[in-house]
């Protein structure tokens, strides 16, 4: 149960963090690795990736 909740927690740290540097994956990865609390602070501290829209280039 509690593996299930852990591994649920690192989900949704990937989930959140899909626009910044990392990207899902890397959030996954991050929360596993260490623990959903750390991703979550990193995930706050992280800045929004920047987005490259084809309207601002014209």
């Amino acid at each position: 149960m509690l593996i299930a909740l852990y591994v649920v927690l690192c989900i949704l740290c990937g989930y959140w963090g899909r626009n910044t540097f990392a990207g899902p994956v890397g959030f996954f990865l991050i929360s596993l690795v260490f623990t959903p609390i750390i991703g979550l602070i990193i995930l706050l501290v992280a800045a929004p990736k920047k987005s490259q829209s084809f309207h601002e280039e014209e």
